[in-house]
């Protein structure tokens, strides 16, 4: 939402339509917002899915810790009686929320039971990882999804470029600050060694926020340091955008959902 405004993200609004309106709404002070997802479109689509035949419908969404939909969805799936609807919370972002889903698909594509779907999700959920460098902390203050009171030390929130990361609750905290977003990156990928040193395969995206020239920098990097490792690349879209601003970079990975996927070829 740009003011009255409404935009679908992917549909009618391109994630480097949504940065270039939000660097312009800076000069207008008006503030961008991510409204949830209606009951209403989850009403339509779950009717339109039990008329094709369909019993069960597993909802993946954002972390609690970011967003409340999974909660508001929990709260209201006793309204939806065309079939049965199984909120997931993903516990994360972007990319290892959407590899959750995809991992979802194929395994509901083989013909896998709801039992089977959930455990493999909740051991993938538990390999995810997201860290992101930000260029301020005015978005998350101002959606409060970051309480400065939490932050160690004095005033840490404004010196440097602040980092953020997702803890396993799906809750996003600050993590301290750096000079500039290669420091983060660095940081980062300390932290990844630890899951590439280990026998399953991992999956890395870097994610940014229309940041064409400082993703090459990134994946440049990252090869270099884990010339064996394949580094995604992917956006960081609107409904995120708004939390982290224009600017912002990030690294998210997990074990490779494929390695998940029973008799999978990939």
């Amino acid at each position: 939402m740009f003011g009255n405004r409404q935009y679908h993200e992917y549909l009618d609004l391109s994630t480097a339509d949504y940065y270039r309106l939000m660097r312009l709404a800076k000069t207008k002070k008006v503030v961008p917002t991510a409204p949830q997802l209606s009951m209403k479109t989850i009403q339509a689509t779950c009717q339109r899915l039990a008329s094709e035949g369909y019993t069960d419908v597993i909802v993946i969404g954002p972390s609690l810790g970011i967003s409340g939909f999974v909660n508001t969805l929990a709260a209201y799936v006793e309204n939806v009686t065309a079939l049965h609807v199984r909120p997931w919370d993903s516990r994360g972002v972007l990319t290892v929320m959407g590899d959750q889903v995809r991992l979802a698909a194929a395994m509901v594509q083989q013909g896998a039971s709801i039992t089977d779907v959930f455990a493999q999700l909740t051991a993938l959920r538990a390999t995810i990882h997201s860290g992101f460098v930000v260029d301020s902390m005015k978005p998350l203050l101002r959606t409060g999804e970051v309480n400065p009171r939490h932050a160690p030390g004095s005033n840490p929130l404004y010196a440097g470029k602040p980092m953020l990361t997702f803890e396993p609750s799906g809750k996003m905290r600050y993590a301290g600050s750096v000079l500039r977003s290669k420091g983060a990156l660095s940081d980062f990928l300390d932290s990844l060694a630890v899951d590439l040193s280990g026998k399953q395969p991992v999956k890395a995206t870097i994610l940014n926020a229309d940041q064409p020239e400082t993703t090459q920098q990134w994946v440049a990097i990252a090869r270099d340091r884990f010339p064996m490792a394949t580094f995604d690349v992917a956006p960081i879209g609107p409904s995120f955008g708004v939390h982290v601003g224009d600017g912002a970079m990030g690294l998210a990975w997990s074990q490779d959902y494929h390695s998940l996927i029973p008799n999978d070829e990939n």
